[in-house]
């Protein structure tokens, strides 16, 4: 059946040719720009199609001639219906009108002027886009709506000024409603490549063509880019290659070579085990692999393609270039973890694949939110060409080409925000390992669920020059990188960089999952490494000595149900020591740390398991401090943060003159004043625990900041209270308590003693 609805769709254009100031260079030949807002009755009438507007996105200052014949219409496609092709598809979604332009109205931002202005209503949308239309599905599908579906809609379609990234962002109002937002492009080889300035993310990643794209960009870095030869190797140069790697020179025959301290360019590979690797060396296959290695699983059979294709012979891959089987050579090669990626000349990331069978060359799908439609070209070619390249035998009535415009949503009024893309949406984003290859590697070809990307110090750009959005991208700071890179001076800039740094790593970090859980400190030793030598400051199972307070005070917002892990790898007082997502806290300068600080570190020591290995395993440690305890309930159940109750200050008193004797009552008596939350770190901790107490590390404005522990060990005999000298405890979780109206907080908690606490 066809469509039932009545037709009232009604378009109406503007005879202001476009103006010199738009930064797009739309440059106009014959046109027609299609603006919101007429400029008086007699400038309005219908638009009839019987001439296509000749304004198109093009280099600025081209020459364009101009075009007084009648150009013949191109037919309509089919996915397309007649009143979307007459209307916004036929002024080409508005890129053919000034740029939008934008005024405040009600506190919201509105069209002004610029783009393509159309009536409709809600049911013809749904209608047609039922039918098969693929721009009233297009807008049906992204474009919410709540209104009276019969009622008179109007619609601004348009583009904004390209951005500094180089990109064009399509918008759609409806009554002044902003309903649609995103980034539109064209592949290189369309006819519409002319007047669009993204292009699509490419999706062939492993062809010839973007491999020899790739090896392009490879070789800009490595000649232009100043700031990344100042901090990795001379490209001109070769590095001293590693006890083992892979010769890459027959893909389809690779070998297992011992390098004997020859020179030469490598590749490293970082990618997701997530299986079994039955084809690892082992010491009863090392001598074998000299001559072949055989049955590798895909994903090292296409780096290793990779490698070669980008005119490459070495190739380390942990797996191959480590014995797994020899707890001295991985105590060898893991204690140059961070010279392996770091010195590498490029790192090839297979950030696509959950495991090492499944491979990372296949053609990508297109993003499920992203959409095609078609693009009328301005003219034919015989417009867009100079004069004197003309030639008489071209018919000046050749229909204009018809393109495809790619549509990637930012905003839809159905979805809300939809991020583009993120490298922690990757699988190998959630794995421990893979981080510090990450963040070591001076250079990286990155095969994305989406694309090819090529990252370095100085930028990360999509293969093929498609659009990306930069947002979410961080690199370790230069110094780090540096082959012989100073020490930073206390407080200095570059110092809190580090240690902001670091911080966010940790984030990161904490978030990944390691195979084995005792490698949750040795799968980011690589990193730390390379921040001690700028801090100097002792390593102390994930925190830093010179910033200790401040360190300790991470937190779980989330993940408080997963349980502590079974058998030990850090102190409590480390985030390395539970499972899950961490926040940090204490991001201000040593100076200022140390004003607020209400606590004083007096010992803090951990055991390794290798001391020839100052980042790997930890065995044990424990934290002496000296502060104030106070003891406190935890007032409401279930994950996030919970509520506490802090000990009257009269109560306290009581309790320590009253400390033998048995009758004192085990219910603690509120502090009205003061209130307070924490986040657990483990739901698991707080079973079974009957006494809780906090110590404050830090003091704000009228709040403290500290942790909540408990004592490791209970008995009927001595209690666990802070009269007894020795007893150890282990944290529990972190605290936040406050005054409430004008108490004095301080007064308060300056009367409750300094006391010695360890934490284990």
């Amino acid at each position: 059946m066809g469509c039932a609805c009545t037709r009232m769709t009604t378009f109406f254009f503007c005879r202001t040719p476009l103006g010199p100031d738009y930064d797009g260079a739309l440059v106009a030949t014959d046109d027609i720009a299609h603006d919101r807002r007429p400029s008086s009755d007699t400038d309005v009438q219908p638009l009839v199609v019987t001439s296509l507007p000749h304004s198109s996105v093009m280099a600025k200052g081209a020459p364009v001639e101009r075009l007084n014949s009648l150009v013949e219409p191109p037919l309509r496609p089919p996915s397309i219906c007649e009143s979307c092709w007459e209307g916004p598809v036929t002024a080409r979604y508005g890129l053919s009108s000034e740029p939008l332009t934008f005024e405040s109205r009600g506190g919201d931002s509105v069209p002004r002027s610029g783009g393509f202005t159309y009536s409709t209503s809600w049911a013809e949308i749904e209608c047609r886009a039922r039918a098969g239309c693929a721009f009233c599905r297009f807008v049906f599908t992204t474009c919410e709506n709540d209104d009276d579906p019969a009622a008179s809609l109007s619609v601004v379609i348009g583009t904004t000024k390209p951005s500094t990234e180089g990109t064009q962002e399509l918008h759609i109002y409806m009554d002044d409603e902003l309903r649609f937002r995103g980034i539109i492009s064209t592949t290189a080889d369309d006819p519409a490549a002319p007047y669009i300035l993204a292009r699509s993310p490419i999706s062939d990643v492993g062809s010839p063509q973007s491999l020899s794209l790739a090896a392009t960009c490879i070789m800009e870095c490595a000649r232009t880019h100043r700031r990344c030869n100042q901090l990795s190797t001379d490209p001109d140069s070769e590095a001293l290659l590693l006890t083992r790697v892979v010769d890459c020179t027959d893909p389809n025959h690779p070998r297992l070579i011992t390098t004997d301290g020859s020179h030469g360019q490598y590749l490293a590979l970082s990618y997701v085990w997530g299986e079994a690797q039955p084809h690892k060396t082992v010491m009863a296959n090392v001598s074998s692999y000299a001559h072949a290695i055989p049955r590798l699983p895909q994903t090292i059979r296409d780096a290793i393609r990779v490698t070669h294709d980008i005119g490459f012979r070495y190739l380390w891959i942990d797996s191959l270039c480590i014995i797994q089987d020899s707890d001295e050579d991985k105590r060898r090669e893991l204690g140059r973890m961070h010279r392996i990626y770091r010195n590498a000349y490029l790192t090839i990331i297979a950030a696509s694949a959950q495991k090492v069978s499944e491979g990372f060359l296949q053609d990508r799908p297109v993003p499920v939110h992203d959409v095609a439609l078609p693009f009328v070209c301005p003219s034919p070619s015989l417009a867009l060409r100079p004069a004197e390249d003309r030639t008489d035998d071209i018919p000046v009535t050749q229909p204009p080409l018809v393109g495809t415009l790619r549509i990637s949503p930012r905003f839809t009024s159905a979805d809300g925000d939809i991020e583009l893309y993120s490298h922690a949406q990757e699988p190998i984003s959630s794995r421990g390992w893979c981080m510090q290859e990450y963040f070591m590697s001076a250079r990286a070809l990155i095969f994305t669920s989406c694309t090819l990307q090529f990252r370095c110090q100085t930028s990360t750009r999509n293969i093929g020059d498609a659009f990306y959005d930069p947002f979410h991208e961080r690199r370790l700071p230069d110094i780090l990188l540096q082959r012989n890179p100073p020490v930073v001076e206390p407080d200095s800039d570059a110092c809190i960089a580090a240690h902001h740094a670091w911080q966010d790593l940790i984030v990161d970090y904490s978030r990944r999952a390691v195979s084995e859980p005792s490698d949750r400190l040795v799968a980011c030793g690589a990193l730390a490494e390379e921040f001690q030598r700028i801090l100097r400051s002792e390593y102390l199972a994930g925190l830093w000595r010179d910033r200790l307070l401040a360190h300790l005070l991470w937190f779980k917002r989330e993940d408080a149900h997963l349980p502590r892990p079974a058998n030990y790898r850090a102190p409590s007082w480390s985030w390395a020591a539970v499972d899950g997502g961490v926040e940090t806290m204490g991001r201000q300068t040593k100076a200022d740390l140390d004003k607020v600080a209400c606590a004083e570190v007096l010992q803090c020591e951990i055991a390794l398991e290798d001391a020839a290995l100052p980042f790997g395993q930890v065995v044990g440690g424990k934290l002496v401090l000296r502060a104030a305890m106070r003891r406190c309930t935890l007032l409401s159940r279930g994950l996030g943060a919970r509520f506490i109750q802090l000990q009257s200050l009269e109560q306290a008193k009581l309790w320590t003159a009253q400390a033998g004797d048995r009758t004192v009552p085990d219910e603690i008596e509120p502090d009205l004043t003061q209130t307070g939350w924490a986040y657990i770190d483990s739901e698991d901790d707080i079973q079974g625990v009957e006494e809780m107490w906090a110590i404050p590390l830090m003091r704000g404005g009228g709040s403290r900041e500290g942790l909540v522990v408990s004592a490791v060990t209970l008995t009927a005999s001595t209690g666990a209270s802070p009269e007894n000298a020795g007893k150890p405890y282990r944290r529990l979780g972190w605290s936040y308590v406050a005054k409430k109206g004008d108490s004095d907080m301080d007064n308060v908690w300056l009367q409750f003693p300094l006391r010695e606490i360890e934490l284990v």
